[in-house]
C-alpha cells in the first residue's frame, strides 16, 4: 500500500471547517483534461474506481464491488486513518491501492476514470462536481445535498458534463419488490391512492462513544447541523424516494415535530421526528424516524381504496380490501379482474382485509448484494451507455421532500411548502 499526501495536506480541522466555502473552491477546479472512458492503468481495461470517504458506508461498497470483474479499486482517500488503513484490506485484488488524505489529489488523477464519494452529507456536491470537472464518472452516496442551493448547483453540474454518467445511490431503484410494487399500483390493483407512510425506527444512539476529543465531530457528523439533515435526510430519504417512484406525484407542503426524547448529548439533531406530507394530488403521507424503538422497524406503506401495500426494503405484501366494491358509486374505478396473483378474495385473515401476496427477492433484502448490484448499474451506464435510474433529476426529488420535512421540524412545526424550499436554491 502506498500513501503519497503531499505537502498540501488539509488537517482534519480545516476539512470539517470550510463547510460551504469548500464547496466554491471544488467547484472552481480548472479541468485537467477528461480521460477516455477507461484509462485502465494496464488492468485489463477495468473501470478504475477511486473512493473518498471510506467510513462504514465507504467500507460496504468496497466489500460489496471487491470480487466485481468489470472494475478494480486503485485509490482511497479519508482523513481518519484508521478507516484508510482498514478499508485498504477490503480491496484484496489490489495490494499497491493508493491512499491519500487529500481529495483533490485523488480527483485530479489522469489514471482513475471514476470516483466514488461517500463522506458526510455536506461534502457530496462539492466532490461530485470537483470529479466531474475532471473528466470522471461519478457515484455519489445519497442524499444528493446538503441544501436546496447544493442540489441545484449538483443538477447543473451534471447537465454540463452529461458526457459523464453521474448517479446517486438510492439503489431500491434496482428493486424487483419496487417494480412489482409500482406495476400493481399503475394496473389499479389497489385503487385510489389516499395515504403512505415511510418509516426507520432503530433502537440506537447513531453516536460513536469513546473517540479523541478532537474527532468526535468529525465521527458523529450526523448528529449536527452543519454536515447533514439527521434521519430526514440520511435514511427517511431512501423510503420517502421509493414512494415517490411508484406515486409520480410530489408533495406540495409538509408539517413535521421533532425532539431530542433520549439522547441528550449534545446532539443538534433530533432524535424523534414525526410529521406528515400532502401531495400534488391530495394524498396524505405520514413519516416518522427515531432511534429508541424498533417496532416498525425500516420501510413503507402504501394505501388504497382496494387495497394496501406493505414493503419492509427486501419483500412487499400485498392485501386487498374485501369491502370495497360499494366506492364504484362514488366514482372511483376499479377492476378486480386485474389481479392475478391467485389471491382468492374469500381467504380471510380478518374482518376487512384478504390473506396477503408476498413478494420477496434475495438480493433486495441483502445490504452488500443490493450495493453490488448498483455498481453493476453504475457500470453498465459507464460501458453500455444505459441511462442512469438514479440521474440528477430523480435524485433531486427525494431531497425536496427531506428539506421540505427538516426545516419544518427545525422551525417548531411550521409547514414549509415546496415552493418555498425551492426558492432557497
Amino acid at each position: 500500500m502506498q500513501n503519497k499526501s503531499g505537502s498540501q495536506k488539509l488537517n482534519r480541522r480545516d476539512f470539517f471547517r470550510q463547510g460551504s466555502s469548500v464547496a466554491v473552491g471544488a467547484a472552481s477546479l480548472a479541468a485537467l483534461g477528461a480521460p477516455a472512458i477507461l484509462s485502465g492503468q494496464n488492468l485489463n481495461s477495468r473501470i478504475t474506481l477511486g473512493m473518498i470517504g471510506t467510513g462504514s458506508r465507504g467500507g460496504s461498497i468496497l466489500r460489496s464491488i471487491d470480487k466485481h470483474e468489470r472494475s478494480i479499486v486503485t485509490d482511497l482517500c479519508d482523513i481518519y486513518q484508521p478507516n484508510l488503513q482498514e478499508s485498504a484490506g477490503y480491496v484484496t485484488r489490489n495490494p499497491k491501492v493508493r491512499t491519500t488524505e487529500i481529495w483533490e489529489e485523488l480527483v485530479e488523477r489522469k489514471d482513475l476514470d471514476a470516483v466514488i464519494v461517500s463522506t458526510p452529507l455536506y461534502l457530496h456536491v462539492p466532490m461530485c462536481i470537483a470529479a466531474l470537472e475532471t473528466g470522471k464518472h461519478v457515484f455519489s452516496e445519497k442524499s444528493m445535498g446538503l441544501n436546496m442551493k447544493q442540489v441545484n448547483q449538483m443538477a447543473a453540474a451534471a447537465a454540463e458534463h452529461a458526457d459523464k454518467v453521474y448517479l446517486v445511490g438510492y439503489q431500491s431503484h434496482l428493486n424487483e419488490c419496487l417494480a412489482e410494487a409500482k406495476r400493481i399500483y399503475e394496473a389499479g390493483s389497489i385503487g385510489k391512492a389516499t395515504q403512505f407512510s415511510v418509516h426507520f425506527d432503530r433502537n440506537q444512539t447513531w453516536k460513536k462513544e469513546d473517540v479523541p476529543a478532537e474527532w468526535e465531530r468529525v465521527l458523529n457528523w450526523r448528529l449536527y447541523k452543519e454536515y447533514c439533515g439527521g434521519v430526514l435526510t440520511e435514511v427517511v430519504t431512501h423510503e420517502i424516494d421509493q414512494v415517490l417512484h411508484i406515486l409520480g406525484t410530489m408533495p406540495v407542503k409538509a408539517g413535521f415535530y421533532g425532539e431530542i426524547m433520549v439522547y441528550k448529548d449534545g446532539r443538534e439533531h433530533h432524535d424523534s421526528v414525526m410529521g406528515a406530507w400532502e401531495m400534488e394530488d391530495g394524498v396524505l403521507g405520514f413519516g416518522t424516524g427515531h432511534f429508541s424503538n424498533t417496532y416498525r422497524g425500516v420501510g413503507w406503506i402504501l394505501q388504497g381504496t382496494h387495497g394496501t401495500i406493505v414493503s419492509d426494503g427486501g419483500s412487499i405484501k400485498i392485501y386487498w380490501e374485501k369491502a370495497a366494491r360499494h366506492l364504484d358509486s362514488f366514482g372511483i374505478e376499479h377492476k378486480f379482474t386485474a389481479v392475478k396473483l391467485g389471491q382468492s378474495l374469500e381467504d380471510v385473515s380478518s374482518s376487512s382485509m384478504t390473506k396477503p401476496k408476498e413478494f420477496k427477492k434475495e438480493v433486495d433484502g441483502d445490504y452488500e448484494l443490493s450495493t453490488g448490484r448498483e455498481f453493476e448499474h453504475f457500470y453498465d451506464c459507464i460501458l453500455d451507455g444505459v441511462e442512469p435510474l438514479m440521474g440528477a433529476g430523480t435524485a433531486r426529488k427525494p431531497s425536496v421532500a427531506a428539506f421540505m420535512a427538516y426545516e419544518s421540524s427545525m422551525n417548531g412545526g411550521r409547514q414549509y411548502t415546496r415552493e418555498e424550499i425551492e426558492a432557497m436554491g
